[in-house]
Protein backbone atom coordinates (compact mmCIF):
# COMPACT_ATOMS: atom_id res chain seq x y z
CA UNK A 1 0.00 0.00 0.00
CA UNK A 2 1.54 3.27 -1.00
CA UNK A 3 2.29 5.92 1.76
CA UNK A 4 0.61 9.39 2.35
CA UNK A 5 3.10 11.22 0.55
CA UNK A 6 3.48 8.64 -2.26
CA UNK A 7 0.01 9.37 -2.91
CA UNK A 8 -0.46 12.51 -2.56
CA UNK A 9 2.88 12.55 -5.15
CA UNK A 10 1.10 10.42 -7.61
CA UNK A 11 -1.98 12.41 -7.81
CA UNK A 12 0.69 15.82 -7.80
CA UNK A 13 2.04 14.32 -10.83
CA UNK A 14 -1.39 13.67 -12.51
CA UNK A 15 -2.59 16.66 -12.06
CA UNK A 16 0.73 18.43 -13.88
CA UNK A 17 -0.28 16.15 -16.78
CA UNK A 18 -3.43 17.05 -17.31
CA UNK A 19 -3.10 20.75 -16.69
CA UNK A 20 0.06 20.32 -19.55
CA UNK A 21 -1.65 18.14 -21.91
CA UNK A 22 -5.09 20.65 -21.54
CA UNK A 23 -2.64 23.84 -22.83
CA UNK A 24 -1.15 21.76 -25.26
CA UNK A 25 -4.57 21.25 -26.50
CA UNK A 26 -5.48 25.04 -26.30
CA UNK A 27 -3.01 26.24 -27.93
CA UNK A 28 -3.42 23.70 -30.92
CA UNK A 29 -7.21 24.60 -31.21
CA UNK A 30 -6.27 28.32 -31.09
CA UNK A 31 -3.03 27.59 -33.61
CA UNK A 32 -6.07 26.81 -36.33
CA UNK A 33 -9.04 28.77 -35.05
CA UNK A 34 -8.72 30.58 -38.94
CA UNK A 35 -9.23 27.00 -40.66
CA UNK A 36 -12.74 27.13 -42.28
CA UNK A 37 -14.71 24.30 -41.45
CA UNK A 38 -14.79 23.04 -45.23
CA UNK A 39 -11.27 22.70 -45.20
CA UNK A 40 -9.17 19.47 -44.49
CA UNK A 41 -5.21 19.60 -43.29
CA UNK A 42 -3.52 16.46 -43.47
CA UNK A 43 0.10 16.08 -42.56
CA UNK A 44 2.76 13.93 -43.20
CA UNK A 45 1.25 10.96 -41.06
CA UNK A 46 -1.50 11.13 -43.22
CA UNK A 47 -0.27 12.24 -46.68
CA UNK A 48 2.97 11.32 -47.02
CA UNK A 49 3.40 9.93 -50.37
CA UNK A 50 0.73 12.79 -51.51
CA UNK A 51 3.30 15.62 -50.24
CA UNK A 52 6.79 14.17 -51.18
CA UNK A 53 5.37 13.76 -54.87
CA UNK A 54 4.80 18.02 -55.33
CA UNK A 55 7.73 18.80 -52.88
CA UNK A 56 10.00 21.56 -54.70
CA UNK A 57 13.64 21.08 -56.17
CA UNK A 58 15.60 23.59 -54.46
CA UNK A 59 18.74 25.49 -56.09
CA UNK A 60 20.30 26.54 -52.80
CA UNK A 61 23.82 26.49 -55.05
CA UNK A 62 24.73 30.17 -53.83
CA UNK A 63 23.30 30.24 -50.02
CA UNK A 64 24.83 30.61 -47.37
CA UNK A 65 22.53 29.41 -44.14
CA UNK A 66 20.70 26.11 -45.86
CA UNK A 67 17.05 25.80 -44.72
CA UNK A 68 17.15 22.99 -42.14
CA UNK A 69 13.59 21.32 -43.11
CA UNK A 70 10.31 21.92 -45.56
CA UNK A 71 7.24 21.84 -43.12
CA UNK A 72 4.99 20.55 -44.93
CA UNK A 73 1.08 19.32 -45.44
CA UNK A 74 -1.45 19.08 -47.49
CA UNK A 75 -5.11 21.30 -47.55
CA UNK A 76 -7.61 20.00 -49.44
CA UNK A 77 -11.88 21.28 -49.93
CA UNK A 78 -14.86 20.39 -52.05
CA UNK A 79 -14.97 24.26 -52.60
CA UNK A 80 -11.29 24.80 -53.48
CA UNK A 81 -10.51 24.54 -56.83
CA UNK A 82 -7.38 22.72 -56.42
CA UNK A 83 -5.64 20.59 -53.99
CA UNK A 84 -2.71 21.96 -52.06
CA UNK A 85 0.22 21.21 -51.20
CA UNK A 86 2.47 23.66 -48.76
CA UNK A 87 5.71 23.59 -47.86
CA UNK A 88 7.61 26.02 -45.67
CA UNK A 89 11.52 26.16 -45.58
CA UNK A 90 13.05 26.98 -42.01
CA UNK A 91 16.16 28.20 -41.87
CA UNK A 92 18.20 29.13 -38.57
CA UNK A 93 18.28 32.88 -39.75
CA UNK A 94 18.19 35.52 -42.36
CA UNK A 95 21.26 37.43 -43.10
CA UNK A 96 20.50 40.20 -45.63
CA UNK A 97 22.27 43.35 -46.93
CA UNK A 98 21.29 45.53 -43.37
CA UNK A 99 20.06 44.63 -40.26
CA UNK A 100 16.93 45.84 -41.42
CA UNK A 101 16.27 42.97 -43.34
CA UNK A 102 17.95 40.84 -41.14
CA UNK A 103 16.32 38.28 -38.52
CA UNK A 104 15.81 35.20 -36.67
CA UNK A 105 14.88 32.83 -37.55
CA UNK A 106 13.47 32.26 -41.34
CA UNK A 107 10.36 30.90 -43.11
CA UNK A 108 9.55 30.54 -46.59
CA UNK A 109 6.95 29.28 -48.49
CA UNK A 110 6.33 27.09 -52.03
CA UNK A 111 2.18 26.28 -52.30
CA UNK A 112 1.76 23.90 -54.94
CA UNK A 113 -1.83 24.07 -56.77
CA UNK A 114 -2.77 20.50 -58.12
CA UNK A 115 -5.98 19.57 -60.07
CA UNK A 116 -6.67 16.02 -61.09
CA UNK A 117 -2.43 15.12 -59.87
CA UNK A 118 -1.41 17.85 -62.05
CA UNK A 119 0.66 21.36 -61.16
CA UNK A 120 -1.55 24.12 -62.19
CA UNK A 121 0.37 26.75 -60.45
CA UNK A 122 2.20 27.80 -57.92
CA UNK A 123 2.42 30.46 -55.17
CA UNK A 124 5.88 31.24 -53.86
CA UNK A 125 7.49 34.50 -52.15
CA UNK A 126 10.81 35.93 -54.39
CA UNK A 127 10.77 38.70 -51.11
CA UNK A 128 9.42 39.13 -47.86
CA UNK A 129 5.88 37.88 -47.52
CA UNK A 130 4.91 39.11 -51.23
CA UNK A 131 2.80 36.40 -52.84
CA UNK A 132 3.93 35.92 -57.08
CA UNK A 133 1.62 33.27 -59.14
CA UNK A 134 3.96 31.38 -61.54
CA UNK A 135 1.53 29.96 -63.90
CA UNK A 136 3.28 26.80 -66.06
CA UNK A 137 6.37 26.46 -63.24
CA UNK A 138 9.36 24.53 -64.97
CA UNK A 139 9.00 20.99 -63.67
CA UNK A 140 11.19 18.13 -62.28
CA UNK A 141 10.01 14.76 -63.31
CA UNK A 142 6.42 16.41 -64.08
CA UNK A 143 5.68 17.07 -60.22
CA UNK A 144 8.68 19.25 -58.54
CA UNK A 145 8.63 22.43 -59.09
CA UNK A 146 12.21 23.57 -59.92
CA UNK A 147 12.99 26.79 -57.44
CA UNK A 148 16.33 28.66 -57.20
CA UNK A 149 16.71 30.12 -53.81
CA UNK A 150 17.41 33.58 -53.40
CA UNK A 151 20.60 34.82 -51.08
CA UNK A 152 20.56 36.37 -49.25
CA UNK A 153 16.73 36.68 -48.35
CA UNK A 154 15.77 32.90 -48.97
CA UNK A 155 12.80 34.12 -51.41
CA UNK A 156 12.46 31.83 -54.48
CA UNK A 157 12.08 32.06 -58.14
CA UNK A 158 11.52 29.73 -60.73
CA UNK A 159 14.53 28.24 -62.62
CA UNK A 160 15.55 25.64 -64.99
CA UNK A 161 18.51 24.43 -63.18
CA UNK A 162 19.31 21.38 -60.88
CA UNK A 163 18.66 21.28 -57.49
CA UNK A 164 18.04 19.13 -54.31
CA UNK A 165 15.20 17.93 -52.26
CA UNK A 166 15.28 19.11 -48.67
CA UNK A 167 13.92 16.79 -45.93
CA UNK A 168 10.28 16.96 -45.04
CA UNK A 169 9.03 18.29 -41.14
CA UNK A 170 5.42 17.69 -40.21
CA UNK A 171 4.04 21.11 -40.23
CA UNK A 172 0.64 20.06 -38.22
CA UNK A 173 3.63 19.72 -35.56
CA UNK A 174 5.27 22.79 -35.84
CA UNK A 175 3.02 25.50 -37.03
CA UNK A 176 1.66 25.65 -33.33
CA UNK A 177 4.89 25.88 -31.80
CA UNK A 178 5.80 28.59 -34.40
CA UNK A 179 2.93 30.95 -33.74
CA UNK A 180 3.35 30.29 -30.08
CA UNK A 181 7.05 31.61 -30.81
CA UNK A 182 5.70 34.99 -32.76
CA UNK A 183 5.95 33.88 -35.90
CA UNK A 184 4.23 37.40 -37.68
CA UNK A 185 2.06 35.84 -40.21
CA UNK A 186 -1.39 36.09 -41.76
CA UNK A 187 -2.96 33.05 -40.13
CA UNK A 188 -5.76 32.43 -42.66
CA UNK A 189 -3.31 32.58 -45.76
CA UNK A 190 -1.53 29.66 -44.19
CA UNK A 191 -4.40 27.41 -43.04
CA UNK A 192 -6.21 28.65 -46.42
CA UNK A 193 -4.16 28.49 -49.23
CA UNK A 194 -6.28 30.31 -51.75
CA UNK A 195 -6.61 33.56 -49.34
CA UNK A 196 -2.84 34.18 -49.89
CA UNK A 197 -3.02 34.23 -53.37
CA UNK A 198 -6.10 36.65 -53.40
CA UNK A 199 -4.49 38.44 -50.54
CA UNK A 200 -0.89 38.49 -52.47
CA UNK A 201 1.12 38.18 -49.47
CA UNK A 202 1.30 36.60 -46.12
CA UNK A 203 1.13 39.23 -44.07
CA UNK A 204 -1.72 40.36 -41.39
CA UNK A 205 -4.15 42.49 -42.17
CA UNK A 206 -3.07 45.03 -39.44
CA UNK A 207 0.41 44.91 -41.22
CA UNK A 208 -0.38 45.64 -44.35
CA UNK A 209 1.07 49.52 -44.58
CA UNK A 210 4.40 47.96 -43.27
CA UNK A 211 4.20 45.71 -45.74
CA UNK A 212 4.03 47.92 -48.57
CA UNK A 213 6.79 50.08 -47.39
CA UNK A 214 9.26 46.84 -46.81
CA UNK A 215 8.12 46.27 -50.90
CA UNK A 216 8.73 49.70 -51.47
CA UNK A 217 12.29 49.41 -49.31
CA UNK A 218 13.41 46.55 -51.52
CA UNK A 219 12.25 47.52 -54.83
CA UNK A 220 13.99 50.88 -54.73
CA UNK A 221 16.74 49.64 -52.60
CA UNK A 222 16.98 53.09 -50.60
CA UNK A 223 19.81 54.29 -48.57
CA UNK A 224 18.39 55.60 -45.94
CA UNK A 225 20.77 55.02 -42.52
CA UNK A 226 17.07 54.59 -40.56
CA UNK A 227 14.77 51.67 -40.37
CA UNK A 228 11.68 52.62 -42.33
CA UNK A 229 9.76 49.28 -41.15
CA UNK A 230 10.26 46.96 -38.39
CA UNK A 231 10.75 43.22 -39.28
CA UNK A 232 9.66 40.91 -36.26
CA UNK A 233 8.76 37.51 -35.84
CA UNK A 234 9.29 36.17 -39.84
Amino acid sequence: MPTRRQFLTGVGSAAVAVATSSTATAQTDESFSEQPDHVTINGLDEERTAIERYRPLLDLSNVEVRPTDLHAWEVVSEEFDYDWYCYWAFYTAQQGVRSEDSHLPDREPVYVAVEDGSVDHIIVSDWHYAAEVIEDPELYETTHPRLRVIEPWHGTTPTDSGGEFVSLANMKSTYPDWLANGWNVDRRSVVDPPTAEERGNWWREDDQFNHSLAVWWHDLSVPFDWNPFTIEGW
